[in-house]
């Protein structure tokens, strides 16, 4: 497939997690079947072999069925932490050199393995590794880490890492503790593919998984990494209206992605479509969309300058 259209999405009633606004979306587009992804995905990572590199690492699928890796993924540990800069699918048993980017700047040095917790970056890093261009985003991706540094004081290593760790590991007394858990509560309802999330009363992003228990996997994490940028910016609590999560959504009416033949996204084809309004990343398996991510370009956590 060399382009691949929007599919339909509809969105329901939101909720508040503390400064967040969460949007279920549906959707009647028909997944590819048999995908494991978030913690269920037995996963392998490590350097390169002899001389580890600072935008590649090796991932292996250890399982025995395809695995689907997200964009914004952390892969913690190695020679410094990294964050997976686009979707792939990996056969079982098969190997992929994966393009990357640093979230530590200050460390080079370690063991070759990773481990991988299935964490994700804040949209903030995020808005980073899709808005910035190829040439400067690894310095963008530190930019954006360094502002934690400022917001909640130094990591030793100016490691992104060290910040999430903080975030979610508060005393009991910290009043993150109490927004933290409440993210951790949120559940998906039935047949929730997708979740919209707002902040500080503007859509921030969208994203779509191939089933509700896949969704269910991953949003702990994704909204525990926008709480870290709520935390960090300070902004006071702001409902975003439903007008503007469906406007957001309407945007994508009649929108095609095209087929990425630059990225190596193992099974899957890599797609993309920006417009003034949005940046559209997913993969896609023959003519099914088995991820997909949309980012308003628009909004203040996604600013690159």
């Amino acid at each position: 497939m060399d382009a691949m259209l929007m599919p339909e999405l509809h969105v329901g009633r939101a909720a508040s997690v503390g400064p967040l606004t969460v949007f279920p979306v549906w959707t009647g587009a028909v997944p590819p079947a048999g995908l494991v992804t978030g913690r269920a995905a037995r996963v392998s990572v490590a350097e390169r072999e002899g001389s580890p590199v600072v935008g590649e690492l090796v991932i292996t699928n250890a399982g025995m069925k395809p695995m689907l890796l997200l964009e914004g993924e952390l892969l913690e540990g190695g020679w410094q932490h990294r964050v997976l800069q686009h979707d792939l699918v990996l056969a079982p048993g098969c190997a992929l050199v994966a393009a990357v980017a640093c979230v530590e700047a200050g460390r080079w040095d370690g063991g070759a393995g990773h481990r991988r917790a299935a964490r994700r970056a804040s949209p903030s890093v995020r808005g980073a590794l899709n808005l910035a261009p190829v040439e400067g985003r690894q310095q963008a991706v530190w930019a954006r880490v360094a502002q934690y540094d400022s917001a909640f004081g130094p990591s030793a290593t100016s490691s992104y890492l060290d910040h999430l760790d903080q975030l979610e590991n508060p005393d009991a007394s910290d009043d993150r503790a109490d927004l933290l858990a409440e993210a951790r509560a949120v559940r998906p309802l039935p047949g929730q593919r997708g979740v919209l999330v707002g902040f500080a009363g503007q859509p921030v992003l969208l994203e779509l998984f191939p089933s509700t228990s896949a969704l269910g996997s991953h949003l702990p994490a994704l909204l525990t990494g926008m709480l870290l940028d709520a935390v960090a910016r300070g902004i006071p609590a702001e409902m975003t209206p439903g007008r503007r999560a469906r406007r957001l959504v309407g945007r994508l009416d009649g929108l095609t992605a095209r087929a990425d033949r630059g990225i190596d996204a193992g099974l899957a084809t890599s797609f993309a479509a920006d417009t003034a309004d949005t940046v559209v990343r997913g993969v896609g398996i023959g003519d099914r969309w088995a991820h997909l991510t949309v980012l308003n370009r628009r909004h203040q956590l996604l600013e690159v300058a």
